[in-house]
């Protein structure tokens, strides 16, 4: 996304590092908010309380519900929080992403000679990393795309008036495991336990290499994506502020 978008200068704001991109009456703000809702939500709400925005993008990496190659663009219609605890259940927090903006990120998809598919998204509070529990949830939920931080950061911009919409890439598909249990990182001493996997279990390496390729793709087909959405400098897409 910074390669996409050539950001200008690099400022701190309430403690949350931004990049910045000025281009005469247009500011954008790009911010890495980290893994999951609870970590995209407290950046969203220190960054907002600061700084006033016009709207808010949800972007990054997605796994694709519905068949779907790596690097096509998902761009979201609304977007709701799913749960795990003994079966996955729908959160009740359904926003709806700006439908003004959206034939103008779906112009960009196009001059880019990107795939872009529309629908659905859902966020969840850990790593779906199994194919069966992807498809589990694509059966309760009829979604298009799955990540973890949509959902957080759609409710912090309901709440504060603000229009939001969510363009990812595809890095991972639902027929697909992912190749270990990413949850384990995710823990405060999930390291050792992460490693002790990849230890355990050498073939993981393959699985691990698959996805970096594959994020790689993810990551180029959203830097066009970008670089093509910087040529119109978002007059389509209702970004000024």
């Amino acid at each position: 996304m910074r390669r996409g978008l050539a950001m200008d200068r690099v400022a701190t704001i309430a403690g949350v590092r931004c990049h910045i991109r000025q281009r005469e009456d247009r500011t954008y703000w790009l911010i890495q908010t980290g893994v999951g809702p609870t970590a995209a939500r407290s950046v969203a709400e220190r960054v907002l309380t600061a700084q006033s925005m016009s709207l808010i993008m949800s972007t990054g990496f997605a796994c694709a519900l519905v068949p779907a190659q790596v690097g096509d663009l998902i761009v979201g219609t609304s977007v709701s929080s799913v749960h795990g605890e003994r079966g996955w259940r729908m959160g009740s927090d359904c926003v709806l992403c700006d439908a003004v903006a959206r034939p103008g990120l779906l112009t960009v998809a196009r001059e880019a000679g990107l795939v872009a598919r529309i629908g659905t998204i859902v966020s969840s509070e850990t790593v779906i990393w199994q194919a069966e529990e992807k498809h589990r949830l694509q059966r309760l939920t009829d979604a298009t795309g799955l990540d973890m931080e949509s959902a957080a950061l759609a409710e912090i911009a309901q709440e504060r008036g603000l229009p939001m919409v969510i363009v990812r890439t595809v890095s991972d598909l639902a027929d697909e495991d992912l190749p270990l249990d990413f949850n384990l990182f995710l823990r405060p001493t999930g390291w050792i336990k992460g490693m002790q996997e990849l230890i355990g279990h050498p073939s993981s390496l393959v699985g691990l290499n698959r996805l970096r390729k594959q994020s790689r793709v993810a990551a180029d087909r959203l830097t066009e994506w970008f670089q093509h959405y910087a040529k119109t400098d978002g007059e389509s897409l209702r970004l000024s502020r």
